[in-house]
């Protein structure tokens, strides 16, 4: 019999470089792309200067990524004519949750389904969930129940899951926000326990998309026993399933003190936006300005996350050649029927 995730092992290949880490690049973001237009010119977006943002980055910088992530919105319509990696993920949440006291709902983008996206020729499918396992009882359900669906759907069309995992505060919490910013003062337990929870088998998540488990102020200077710790427990939450840290929008020399301490403990990369391309955005709307800032100051830290990278972090070799074969190759067209 063949193993049900052999079919994912060609499109996880592709989002790797020959040293079989991931360097990847975000440009599925969506309300952090938002304000920046609305601050600079004092009003709404525009979908044509949300697309002008997204290709800026894409044209400057995805060919020193292994693979980019887009949104089917404003990103694939648009930019995959200017995108040099050889990788695809494509985002299937949407990003307006719902909310209420002490939880959040996660949803799809409407009309917009893991079938679509294995039709449109990704490589995987990344969802993010917002989650803490301290929250109302019916939001933890409906986490678990939206997460399994989508990992059982992924496992059907033979396509990786890439699960990014975010704690949230409450409405109540004196740092509430709806923005996509790393929580202040988060409770690094949430982060570990959610990612517990969603290593078990029955949600079928490929790769981790993962935040630090302390606050970005932590990882500025000194690195304690304690922050080391945080880090050794994220890596034995994932039950050894390859896991990739997240930027969150934290300083650049934070983030590359956040993938020192990951690689230390067993990541195999990143999959990073704003921390790589925000800062040229400052000087928004002057066009030029921002390319040349994507040039220079972002170009140049990308290879610099991609040497520590190349250095530093697990490779998958190993995950590869032993999770990915098959057991009876003379009976494999036999046997094999295809999708059930």
């Amino acid at each position: 019999m063949i193993k049900p995730a052999l079919g994912k092992f060609v499109p996880l290949k592709k989002l790797c470089s020959d040293s079989n880490h991931f360097q990847m690049l975000a440009v599925d973001q969506r309300p952090p792309i938002f304000n920046i237009i609305s601050a600079a010119k004092n009003r709404e977006h525009r979908y044509e200067e949300v697309v002008e943002c997204k290709q800026l980055i894409t044209a400057n910088l995805s060919h020193l990524a292994t693979a980019i992530l887009m949104d089917p919105y404003y990103s694939i319509p648009n930019l995959l004519s200017y995108n040099n990696s050889k990788g695809l993920i494509v985002t299937l949440e949407d990003h307006d949750f719902e909310e209420t006291n002490r939880g959040r709902y996660s949803k799809n983008i409407n009309n917009w389904t893991v079938e679509k996206i294995k039709k449109l020729g990704a490589d995987a499918v990344k969802v993010l969930a917002w989650y803490r396992p301290d929250a109302e009882r019916e939001s933890v359900d409906h986490q678990k129940i939206y997460i399994q669906t989508i990992g059982q759907q992924c496992e059907k069309y033979n396509l990786p899951f890439l699960l990014e995992l975010l704690v949230y505060p409450f409405q109540d919490d004196i740092h509430h926000t709806k923005e996509y910013q790393e929580q202040i003062q988060k409770n690094t337990e949430h982060v570990i326990d959610s990612v517990k929870e969603f290593a078990k088998e029955k949600y079928k998540v490929d790769i981790f998309k993962l935040e630090s488990p302390v606050d970005s102020a932590k990882l500025e200077n000194n690195i304690t026993l304690e922050t080391e710790s945080a880090f050794q427990k994220l890596s034995q939450a994932t039950n050894n399933k390859p896991w990739v840290m997240l930027s969150s929008g934290m300083g650049k020399d934070s983030f590359y003190n956040c993938l020192r301490l990951a690689y230390k403990y067993g990541a195999s990369g990143y999959l990073a936006g704003r921390t790589i391309w925000l800062e040229p955005f400052q000087s928004y709307p002057d066009i030029e300005k921002v390319d040349r800032g994507l040039k220079t100051s972002s170009l140049n830290y990308i290879k610099k996350l991609n040497d520590l990278t190349v250095n530093n972090a697990k490779s998958l070799d190993t995950f590869f050649s032993n999770g990915y074969k098959i057991d009876k190759p003379k009976q494999f067209t036999a046997d094999y029927q295809g999708f059930k």
